[in-house]
């Protein structure tokens, strides 16, 4: 029951925290801002949800992570979901950075308590079941917020939040005490993962999500310039994220059967010539969405085996870890593709996205040089 009631409030916080994109024109006209100062709040909420992730980790391997896990989606509902209620952006701009702090609280503790409450054999089932959560919740928001707002304004988004409150009640009633056995961390802890084989871990993570991310973000821009149409550029994306979601769901599961490291070498291998296809074939062509479905699931199998390996790793500090591949690799790999779009704009769509792709090589070299991680009880 517990790990469900983890996978509930993870659905619940990333769908509030997904509303801000879908919502932007008509936060535009309720602010009455320009669209580059509202688009802000998107990059607001991210950066303290993903980059804080680690510090939030050592928070939550400090105290208890019941609260915290609890406490987080209720922030970012509470937060969002009063998003009809501000007299201001500038208001709305500071309640998103503390609601992006409580998404990254969950994050960090929740993932950590999954991988305590589920056994050795199953655990990277259950991770990804809680990753595949995350993804209904985006998958749901564009839906959600904007069929409310449409047909009943802003200000009755409101009414979403007891989804946050319901299942976090029941968790902090039913969860038992969990004790992290060892020292408490800090942040000298911190800078030992960075140098050990989580490292390795967040390296390998942060070039898989910017290759990939990559290439599904300039799809739009891509199909654009060739015409293809909006129905067209929109199944494509469908697809790459249910596909995800598969992957993810399909990895967790081979890698309890099959081992952690192998499923995700085996991944990364097949990432490579997957990548190669999809900027060598045609998107007009028949096959490219499909082919572009199997390379969503092949790239996405490694995110829980990489979550399950890191606590593996670091069993005394596993909140921290799991901060650290949740939330941190997508943060960073998200700055990182901040110098994409433009360069993409400079040199064109293929030949960009093909030098990027080359990073899917050291990715895999770096999986292969990883050590047996330790397997807890």
């Amino acid at each position: 029951m517990l790990p469900i009631l983890l996978v509930f409030l993870h659905t619940t916080n990333d769908m509030f925290g997904s509303f801000l994109t879908p919502l932007l024109p008509r936060l535009q006209a309720a602010f009455g801002v320009d669209y580059a100062r509202v688009s802000m709040l998107v990059a607001i909420y991210s950066m303290s949800s993903s980059l804080f992730q680690p510090v939030a980790g050592l928070i939550a391997d400090r105290y208890d992570k019941r609260w915290l896990a609890a406490l987080g989606p209720l922030l970012v509902a509470i937060g969002v979901g009063l998003v009809g209620w501000y007299p201001n952006i500038y208001l709305f701009a500071f309640v998103l950075a503390f609601a992006g702090l409580g998404s990254a609280l969950f994050h960090s503790s929740a993932a950590a308590l999954v991988g305590q409450y589920a056994p050795e054999n199953k655990k990277g089932f259950w991770i990804s079941i809680f990753g595949s959560g995350g993804h209904l919740g985006m998958s749901l928001a564009p839906a959600v917020s904007i069929g409310i707002a449409k047909n009943y304004g802003l200000p009755n988004i409101t009414w979403l939040v007891p989804f946050a409150l319901i299942p976090a009640v029941l968790f902090l009633k039913f969860a038992p005490v969990v004790k992290v056995p060892g020292k408490r961390s800090g942040f000298k802890d911190l800078l030992r993962v960075f140098r050990g084989e989580v490292a390795k871990l967040w390296a390998l993570a942060t070039l898989r999500i910017l290759a990939f991310s990559s290439l599904t973000t300039t799809i739009p821009y891509w199909f654009g310039q060739l015409g293809i149409s909006d129905e067209r550029m929109a199944l494509a994306l469908t697809v790459s994220s249910i596909s995800g979601i598969v992957g993810t769901l399909v990895g967790g599961m081979l890698s309890d059967r099959l081992g952690r490291k192998i499923i995700l070498t085996s991944s990364l291998g097949l990432a490579i010539p997957l990548y190669i296809l999809l900027v060598t074939v045609s998107p007009h062509s028949w096959i490219y969405i499909p082919l572009l479905s199997i390379a969503a699931i092949v790239s996405t199998a490694s995110i829980p085996v990489t979550v399950v390996m890191a606590q593996n790793y670091e069993p005394s500090q596993i909140a921290t870890v799991s901060g650290l591949m949740m939330g941190f690799t997508w943060g960073f790999a998200g700055l990182l593709y901040g110098g994409v779009g433009p360069l993409v704009e400079i040199y064109g769509v293929l030949n960009i996205l093909r030098l990027i792709g080359l990073l899917l090589i050291p990715a895999l070299i770096i999986a292969l040089s990883l050590k047996q991680e330790i397997q807890t009880e």
